[in-house]
């Protein structure tokens, strides 16, 4: 009797335990991650980019949206999107603005709006520096941002502030208190690890993320050192931006904030400077799914 009874204790064990291991993980697949048009993507042919990060299982990709010739790759890339379908996206187009050299004009980002109505793409916007006289204030910044939301609003585009080292909003941080003030539901901000840790952020991340709750449109990752190299800009970026499966700094933290938070969007490969992109992105999209599966950061159901 002693021994059946055992016997049955283990086999509700052994079968309850499988049932767990089942649903922990049933058919799950990691977390969507698209990349970046530079990083040696910017020399190859719009099909030939598709068709290498279609193969390599990237989702999709964000393309600059200043220069005339990034505008006409944000065109192909659009075609190939609406070719393909849920298997390739346009996720963002992105640009910086100095306003010595702009002044106020947002003829660009108007142009990069008019490509995105209709897709699911945001317009990434971050300004930077000053005019030589020194008249750049934060009210003028303020309505210079609204106005292109304005736009934005008119073709159901939505707009990311987004955060960058060395700028006027350098982390997310700065740029949520610009996102919360205006308040509407096209308006929101990204986290992106390399800017937080070129700010000396990183151990702030947690907060960051509760900060950023109901307004965060994107997230972005990327390999990094441990200690980072400030001697430069340069060098800092090159600190902060490596493949994933050569960083140093331990990604696992970022990726079980990245689920624990609201946000179930893909998230962003930033491959600024890297070379060779068919070894680099074939790297790091293994690694990714790897620690997807660690961290049980899955691809969204809805």
């Amino acid at each position: 009797m002693k021994n059946k009874s055992t016997f049955g204790l283990l086999f509700l064990f052994l079968f309850f335990g499988i049932q767990v291991v089942a649903q922990k993980s049933p058919n799950k697949k990691p977390r969507e991650l698209y990349t970046y048009g530079f990083g040696g993507i910017e020399d190859m042919d719009v099909s030939d980019a598709v068709e290498m990060l279609d193969r390599l299982g990237y989702a999709g990709i964000g393309e600059g949206a200043r220069k005339q010739i990034h505008k006409d790759r944000l065109d192909e890339y659009n075609k190939w999107s609406e070719k393909k379908g849920d298997d390739f996206n346009v996720y963002s187009a992105y640009m910086a603005h100095r306003f010595g050299e702009f002044d106020f004009s947002d003829k660009d980002h108007r142009a990069a709006i008019d490509r995105l109505e209709g897709t699911d793409g945001h317009l990434w916007l971050w300004v930077r520096d000053n005019k030589p006289d020194g008249t750049v204030t934060p009210e003028k910044v303020e309505a210079f941002i609204q106005g292109i939301l304005d736009y934005a609003i008119t073709k159901n585009v939505k707009v990311v502030l987004y955060p960058h080292y060395n700028t006027w909003f350098p982390t997310t941080a700065d740029a949520i208190k610009l996102v919360n003030k205006i308040d509407h539901p096209n308006f929101g901000v990204a986290i992106n690890l390399c800017h937080e840790l070129m700010s000396f952020k990183g151990d702030e991340l947690k907060e960051t993320f509760k900060l950023a709750k109901g307004k965060l449109f994107d997230v972005v990752i990327s390999g990094a050192l441990v200690e980072l190299d400030t001697t430069s800009v340069s060098s800092m970026n090159a600190s902060t931006i490596h493949s994933l499966d050569k960083s140093a700094y331990d990604l696992r933290p970022y990726m079980k904030l990245i689920k624990k938070s609201s946000y179930d969007g893909p998230v962003g490969f930033i491959n600024f400077r890297l070379e060779n992109p068919e070894d680099y992105l074939k790297r790091s999209i293994d690694r990714w799914n790897e620690l997807c599966m660690e961290v049980g950061l899955y691809k969204s159901e809805k």
